[in-house]
């Protein structure tokens, strides 16, 4: 996972509608942890958009997230 896989899933996220803005929020900090060398702050940021995705029902939205972990 890098900066560019997370600014594509992020891209992809926001085509297809899946991307409010505490999604985005997420997201957004993930990109600034990979940014400062925090792999594990990023991962645990895609884990809660995973589950907050899960919880929802939209199992597209949580398997792209999950195919960066």
């Amino acid at each position: 996972m890098d900066k560019s896989d997370l600014k594509a899933l992020k891209n992809w996220l926001d085509r297809a509608g899946y991307l409010p803005r505490y999604q985005e929020d997420l997201i957004d900090e993930a990109i600034s942890c990979i940014d400062n060398g925090s792999t594990y702050r990023a991962e645990q940021a895609l884990k809660t958009m995973a589950r907050n995705y899960r919880n929802e029902g939209n199992s597209d939205a949580e398997r792209a997230v999950e195919r960066l972990l």
